[in-house]
C-alpha cells in the first residue's frame, strides 16, 4: 500500500515491523556499508582481500552512486527498517505508468526472512495505486536467488538482456 501528499510517496509493507524511509546523507555510510556485504563476495572470489578489496568497493559503491544519480536523476532512494535497524534499501524510479526499481539489496542476515517478497508486494500495490501498469527491474544473471524471487512474484524475464544482466517485467492489473 502506498500513501502520499502531493508527489511524496510513501511505501507500505504489509508488515508492521518493516518501514521505508527516505534515505538521507545521514545514510550514506550505511549505503556503503551494504554495498559491501551485497558485493564483497563477488570480488573477495577474485582473491581480492583487506585493504585491496575496500578500496575497490570503495571505488565501485561510488560508480554505482554516481550513475544511477545520471541515469536516474529523479529515483526516489528509500531506506528499509525493521525496528530502528537499518537493513536493506530500495532505489525506484516512478515514471508514469512504468515504475523501475533499480537497486533493491537486504543485509545478507536479513535475507530469506520474506522481507524481500513483502517490500516488492508493497511496490506493486504503490505503483497499482498510482496508476503504473508495469514494473521491470534488472538483475544479475548469476543471481539465480533473486530470479526465482522475482518469478515467484510474477516477473517474467524479458528479451532485451544483456549477458550480464536480466530485464524482468510484471505487468500491473487492478
Amino acid at each position: 500500500m502506498a500513501t502520499g501528499q502531493g508527489s511524496a510517496l510513501r511505501i507500505l509493507p504489509d508488515d508492521a515491523s518493516l518501514q521505508l524511509r527516505p534515505a538521507s546523507p545521514a545514510d550514506q555510510a550505511f549505503l556503503r556499508h551494504l554495498f559491501g556485504r551485497v558485493r564483497g563476495d563477488t570480488f573477495g572470489a577474485a582473491g581480492l582481500t583487506g585493504p585491496m578489496l575496500d578500496r575497490v568497493l570503495d571505488q565501485q559503491f561510488r560508480a554505482q552512486s554516481s550513475g544511477y544519480s545520471t541515469q536516474y536523476p529523479d529515483a526516489v532512494s528509500l531506506i528499509i527498517v525493521r525496528g530502528n535497524e537499518a537493513i536493506g534499501r530500495l532505489l525506484l524510479h516512478c515514471a508514469g505508468q512504468r515504475w523501475h526499481v533499480i537497486d533493491i539489496g537486504l543485509l545478507p542476515s536479513d535475507r530469506g526472512q520474506g522481507i524481500g517478497t513483502k517490500v516488492i508486494d508493497a511496490v506493486e500495490a504503490a505503483a497499482r495505486e498510482r496508476s503504473a501498469v508495469l514494473l521491470t527491474l534488472m538483475v544479475l544473471a548469476s543471481n539465480t536467488a533473486a530470479r526465482r524471487l522475482y518469478s515467484r512474484l510474477g516477473f517474467v524475464e524479458d528479451g532485451e538482456s544483456s549477458p550480464a544482466h536480466i530485464e524482468m517485467r510484471k505487468h500491473i492489473t487492478r
